[in-house]
């Protein structure tokens, strides 16, 4: 699929499918007084907090407020890539997806602010800019073109590079070979920090870290301890320089067909579990930099000039971007506390 464009389904049962699922309004006979199944996947491991403080009890949460809502969760890309989960889900062959903002960005641009270095001061900015008003019209873009809807952004963890010599300030950064994502913004958010990008697929990271391909890479503390890139970098610079976000998808025709009250229940429990992912996620990153910091596993650098990191990397995306104007408006906003 071409995630520019608007996505077609070519099969002709596909086809069939998505059309009796969007004129039918209730279930059949056969699933009547049934609870309504649903199937949601994502690529994120077993491990990483999005599952494992969040959609690992989903299914179990659920059951707890409705007996009309059963989830099955497929976890660590069991059904897909990122992208072919979401035209899976477009499709209408799954009913709920995870995805961030850079792969939802091939769809809508604007919303790669997300993903811009320095976007938001930290998660809970992130956390209010991304349920805000700031976001909504363009949220809103993906269910009216993609018939997909946003029923909730979670944070995903600090990005702090790592390295085998202290980062403090971008002059630091000079021709420094620094692993991300492929995603156009995530390429260009190296650039605004003052590296060299390098688009490595995450897989292949700890291998081209431990052969000095890349010289550094950076992700949530949790993530790199996931990963193990503690094994082979020194250092863990906190730059902080994205609060990553990631965004819980369902289908608009599956969203239509539920009740009121199947959906309040639904909106009520993914809502719980991202303030727990939240927690979960923050509490992981502080007991690792601490347990770091006394045994020696890496060199916490928190001596870091994020003043300087911050006013290149705004400077860079001021302009030039479809989403400059709305970076300009996210950057400029006063501080406010999270949304309950």
């Amino acid at each position: 699929m071409n995630f520019g464009s608007p996505p077609t389904l070519t099969s002709p049962c596909a086809m069939l499918t998505v059309l009796v699922m969007s004129l039918c309004g209730c279930q059949s006979e056969d699933t009547a007084g049934k609870p309504l199944r649903l199937k949601m996947a994502h690529v994120y491991e077993v491990s990483s907090p999005t599952h494992a403080y969040g959609t690992a009890h989903l299914a179990k949460r659920l059951k707890a407020v409705t007996s009309d809502l059963d989830v099955t969760v497929y976890p660590a890309a069991q059904l897909g890539s990122e992208a072919e989960l979401l035209e899976q889900l477009v499709a209408g062959e799954l009913d709920l997806v995870i995805s961030g903002p850079s792969f939802l960005a091939m769809w809508h641009p604007p919303l790669g602010v997300l993903d811009a270095a320095y976007a938001s001061r930290d998660l809970d900015h992130m956390l209010v800019t991304a349920r805000g008003e700031e976001m909504a019209p363009h949220w809103d873009e993906l269910r009216k073109r993609y018939d997909v809807r946003v029923l909730d952004t979670w944070a995903y963890g600090s990005r702090h590079i790592t390295s085998n010599k202290p980062i403090r300030n971008p002059d630091d950064l000079k021709g420094f070979r620094l692993r991300l994502p492929a995603a156009r913004i995530w390429q260009a958010s190296g650039e605004a920090l003052g590296a060299s990008p390098m688009p490595i697929s995450f897989a292949e990271v700890y291998l081209a870290l431990q052969q000095g391909i890349a010289d550094g890479e950076e992700n949530p503390v949790p993530v790199i301890k996931a990963m193990g890139f503690h094994e082979v970098q020194k250092c863990l610079n906190l730059t902080g320089h994205i609060q990553s976000s990631i965004q819980i998808l369902i289908n608009e025709r599956v969203w239509k067909r539920m009740t009121a009250e199947q959906q309040a229940a639904l909106m009520k429990v993914v809502r719980e579990l991202g303030e727990d992912v939240y927690r979960g996620t923050v509490d992981d990153e502080q007991r690792l930099i601490e347990e770091w910091r006394k045994d020696g596993t890496m060199q916490i650098v928190d001596d870091v000039d994020v003043d300087a990191f911050r006013s290149k990397a705004r400077k860079f995306f001021s302009t030039g971007y479809s989403f400059s104007e709305l970076y300009n408006q996210i950057t400029s906003a006063p501080a406010e506390s999270p949304q309950p």
